[in-house]
């Protein structure tokens, strides 16, 4: 089995321009390598969020660790390697055993570590059966993570403190710190780290749940490997046929129609802080954001600004379920109290496929989880926007969302002066040959938009079928929605694939 392991890999390369069988890696020992799985230190089973303490009893007891050797660079791997931080969550029976089930949470970014941790018991069912295995890509969590120092550089002495300026100063700490690392995050170097996962836990085919980013992998691991896939499921799915650009302006438009969906709910509730009126309500909207913006309020020694409240509608606009939480953190705002918002503007980080929160114009440097998303990002796309591309990008996306859209503009600075450069080969997702695969799409998800996963079956071209469900929120599967899950499952665990386009909600 490993052998042909090696040989499936080998294929990937063969396409190379002026590539022979000759010039192929030996990657033999990397596919033939076995597990050492053991209790989870305390550093690793610590380092995850609260929302651990919500899992049912012993359930940190049962998670095991180990680390998966692979090469830095597949096309030279005898140069240096780099350890895999793994984590798995055994099967429990009753059923016979299905082998592992490797999921990913999204971001890029985020740690499948500290997620399985977090929120293993979402995959109760799937459990029983599977081993329920994640893990840290490379530049994130407990696997190399990116580093770009610890403090920001002060301005240069000419006095620049624009935005473009303060990026420029972290991507360039980023090289400093990071530089031999960053050509080696992207997300096709992840995809091959899962397929000598996948031969590590004694697979045939590589069993997936992937949501958001991670959708956007497991298709990348498909277009490389169609003859290791095995039942593979996306949840949130990202738009494979849209840029960096595109992106963000879908997001902004995402974000803005979830949130007029809550303000229209909202103002017909009793306790609305919003009134009767939903075009009123919006105006009540960007207003308390103007006055945050001009006199910041205090709530619990923190500073409550403009950027708090944004995040805290961003949050909540995640999952339906977070709205009344939204509702009395604004009936709180209206009578002078900002402890709600900041609660909720500090509640994302550990749920499956959110996006990193990202403060512009601190001048300290993002968080781990935010540089390895830039990261990967930028060695993911070829596209390179500077201080000249801004004025149109806020324009734009304010345009599309007059709260939302100027949060979301600086992030096309991401990759301006980054170190490393990018190319598009991650979107390249055609996978005639996959078996087919289940895509999950949320009517009203804000943070990949539903149509992006008609684009994504239609570019993987090996008729996939698309799972809607017609409701709010991101990640479709662990919103709890019985209709969502049973389709799944059964997919999952029973091979059971709908014949064509299916709807839940």
């Amino acid at each position: 089995m490993a052998a042909a392991a090696v040989l499936v890999l080998l294929g990937a390369f063969v396409g190379t321009p002026g590539a022979t069988a000759a010039d192929d890696p030996d990657l033999t020992s990397f596919y033939q390598q076995k597990l050492a799985w053991e209790h989870c230190g305390k550093d690793l089973r610590n380092s995850a969020g609260t929302d651990s303490a919500s899992q049912p009893p012993g359930f940190r007891g049962r998670l095991e660790c180990a680390r998966l050797e692979v090469p830095r660079d597949y096309r030279h791997p005898e140069q240096s390697t780099m350890q895999v931080q793994l984590i798995r969550l055994k099967s429990t029976g009753p059923g016979k055993r299905l082998g592992s089930l490797v999921i990913n949470p999204g971001g890029p970014g985020a740690s499948g570590v500290n997620y399985l941790i977090d929120s293993g018991s979402a995959f109760a069912r799937l459990g029983q059966r599977y081993d329920i295995v994640s893990f840290d890509p490379r530049g994130t969590g407990h696997t190399d993570p990116v580093s770009c120092g610890s403090k920001l550089a002060p301005p240069p002495g000419n006095g620049d403190d624009s935005l473009a300026a303060k990026e420029k100063r972290i991507n360039e700490a980023c090289g400093r710190y990071s530089g031999g690392l960053l050509r080696w995050v992207g997300t096709p170097d992840v995809a091959r780290d899962m397929d000598v996962l996948r031969a590590a836990v004694r697979a045939d085919k590589l069993n997936y749940l992937g949501f958001s980013y991670g959708t956007k992998l497991g298709a990348v691991y498909a277009h490389e490997f169609p003859h290791k896939v095995g039942r593979m499921v996306l949840d949130s799915v990202e738009d494979p046929t849209k840029n960096t650009w595109q992106t963000a302006l879908s997001q902004a438009r995402g974000f803005q129609r979830a949130l007029d969906d809550f303000a229209a709910d909202c103002t017909h509730r009793p306790d609305c802080p919003l009134g009767t009126d939903a075009r009123k309500a919006q105006d009540q909207l960007r207003d308390w954001y103007g006055k945050l913006s001009d006199h910041p309020m205090k709530a619990k020694g923190e500073t409550v600004d403009e950027t708090s409240y944004v995040y805290a509608l961003r949050e909540a606009m995640y999952s339906r379920s977070d709205w009344p939480a939204l509702r009395q953190a604004l009936a709180q705002l209206r009578r002078g109290d900002a402890s709600g918002v900041l609660r909720l503007s500090e509640a994302g980080g550990s749920s499956a496929a959110r996006v990193p929160a990202r403060r512009v114009g601190q001048d300290e440097l993002p968080p781990q989880d935010q540089l390895a998303l830039r990261a990967i990002a930028c060695r993911d796309t070829s596209e390179r926007y500077d201080e000249g591309d801004y004025p149109r990008a806020e324009r734009e996306l304010t345009k599309a969302s007059p709260l939302f859209g100027p949060d979301i503009a600086p992030t096309l600075l991401d990759c301006y002066s980054w170190p490393v450069a990018g190319d598009d080969a991650s979107r390249e997702v055609a996978a005639h040959d996959a078996p087919r695969m289940l895509l999950v799409a949320t009517t009203n998800d804000p943070a990949t938009p539903y149509q992006g996963a008609f684009n994504m079956a239609r570019e993987l071209g090996n008729s996939s079928v698309v799972l809607t469900f017609r409701g709010e929120g991101h990640a479709a599967y662990t919103t709890g929605d019985p209709c969502v899950q049973r389709r799944v499952d059964d997919f999952l665990l029973n091979g059971t694939l709908p014949k064509g386009p299916v709807s839940c909600g």
